[in-house]
């Protein structure tokens, strides 16, 4: 397998995409092409705010609408139109996409507590692989460690980022979807020295927080409230 390669130092910050109707269904969404609802607008112009002490010097995203438009949120900010990359689309769940999550796991039980004992290795019917999703998300990552950009923001999916916690910090994929990653928050990974280091995950203080959580620094800036 192609391994992640970075000769540079640089900070990647991994956003979810906002809310959306299906996230509040618990229907698995996977590359079928949803919208943000109200409260995912809501929350990625919080989000925006709460990066605009960040400027990025470039915004990859997924194709699709619920994390373009997370992205467009944040370039608004920024002046900077976002980059497609079609390899953060979300993890593809075949014959289960638009599927009602609890309807799943009654009427296939048996099929549906082994994919959730070990999902990127007990894909549905149609599902990408394991090999499938850490191939595209190897060649994403460095298409991005490839560019002169040493502050990049990735907005993709949940699944994805669980992923790149495999792909990128060596977790071991047959846990990483263990990971939380709520609609909106931030991971940040940063690369130095050859090296990848997360310095935090499942940040969305911007949206529990109030006002104040708006206002929270990234990176572990002094915070004065």
């Amino acid at each position: 397998m192609q391994l992640i390669t970075c000769e540079k130092s640089c900070r990647i910050i991994l956003v979810r995409h906002g809310q959306t109707q299906w996230n509040n269904d618990y229907k698995f969404q996977g590359m079928t092409d949803t919208s943000l609802d109200d409260e995912g607008i809501k929350q990625a112009e919080k989000l925006a705010i709460r990066l605009s002490t960040w400027p990025p010097e470039v915004i990859y995203t997924s194709p699709l609408k619920r994390a373009y438009t997370t992205a467009e949120a944040i370039s608004r900010q920024f002046d900077i139109q976002p980059t497609v990359m079609p390899e953060l689309e979300e993890v593809n769940f075949g014959s289960w996409e638009g599927a009602s999550i609890h309807n799943i796991e009654r009427d296939t039980p048996e099929i549906f507590s082994r994919w959730r004992a070990d999902p990127f290795f007990n894909p549905p019917e149609g599902g990408e692989s394991w090999p499938e999703i850490s191939s595209r998300l190897t060649r994403a990552v460095n298409t991005m460690l490839a560019s002169n950009h040493e502050r990049i923001v990735a907005v993709t999916h949940g699944g994805v980022i669980r992923a790149l916690f495999a792909v990128i910090l060596g977790v071991d994929p047959h846990k990483a979807w263990n990971v939380e990653v709520s609609n909106c928050a931030i991971t940040g990974i940063e690369f130095r020295g050859g090296m990848a280091r997360l310095h935090f995950a499942n940040d969305d203080m911007h949206i529990r927080g109030g006002e104040n959580g708006v206002k929270m620094p990234l990176w572990g800036e002094r915070y004065e409230p």
